[in-house]
């Protein structure tokens, strides 16, 4: 890590999916607003978030010029997600990273899909080529998204080539798994000798599993809390 003291503010917040689903954007930007207020250097959101996650006629949005703005607004780094419909004609999860001047740094597309069920999203989705790495105000940090987590090879090369943190965004509905999922966290940090910020989406009122582990402890985590900010250093 550098010389000073870098802070995370990761969100879970409750995932609108209706057919306004566009008001994930605005939700985002007021987050991003408040985790700049906290004195967060980075925001972190769930997978697919703000999105849109769907592929529906109304959930065709671009969020990109608003996360980018409020970002520079703000001041602060910002980690978000959505599906995508690529050049090549696929749909994949993209990952954006831009830093606290707006500026994007990093556009992963998840490497190691999950598709959701065909009757949500009429749509296959197809894996990226490159696991996700950026340097943030000098930190290395590795993206690995929802399921990617369980796999130790993409934490473990995003370690190696300098990765000190794991952004690790994960879409939710994690019911009965909330505590393993937690565990594997944990574990990716303790293996790694890395700091794992892993953050999910809230669906119908669960109790999600955002957390932050470093190698010797969790610095903090939150089952109902729409933000949670730790202090790395």
């Amino acid at each position: 890590m550098t010389n000073r003291s870098f802070r995370i503010v990761i969100a879970q917040p409750p995932v609108v999916t209706d057919s306004d689903a566009e008001r994930n954007v605005a939700r985002a930007t007021k987050l991003v607003a408040r985790a700049a207020d906290m004195g967060g250097n980075l925001g972190l959101f769930p997978e697919g978030y703000p999105g849109p996650v769907l592929r529906r006629p109304k959930d065709r949005y671009d969020a990109r010029s608003r996360m980018a703005s409020s970002a520079a607004e703000r001041a602060i780094a910002v980690c978000w997600s959505r599906m995508e419909l690529c050049d090549d004609g696929q749909y994949r999860l993209v990952v954006y990273v831009v830093d606290a001047d707006g500026v994007p740094v990093l556009r992963y597309e998840r490497a190691h899909p999950a598709s959701l069920p065909l009757h949500e999203t009429q749509v296959s989705v197809a894996p990226g080529e490159e696991l996700g790495f950026c340097v943030i105000d000098g930190i290395p940090m590795g993206i690995v998204v929802c399921s990617e987590l369980w796999i130790p090879e993409p934490t473990r090369v995003l370690a190696v080539r300098g990765a000190e943190v794991i952004l690790s965004p994960a879409g939710g509905g994690f019911t009965t798994l909330t505590e393993n999922w937690q565990i594997i966290a944990r574990a990716r940090a303790i293996e790694n000798l890395a700091y794992v910020a892993l953050t999910n989406n809230i669906w119908d009122g669960e109790k999600g599993a955002a957390m932050i582990a470093g190698p010797e402890t969790v610095i903090a985590s939150s089952g109902y809390e729409e933000l949670v900010m730790a202090e790395l250093d």
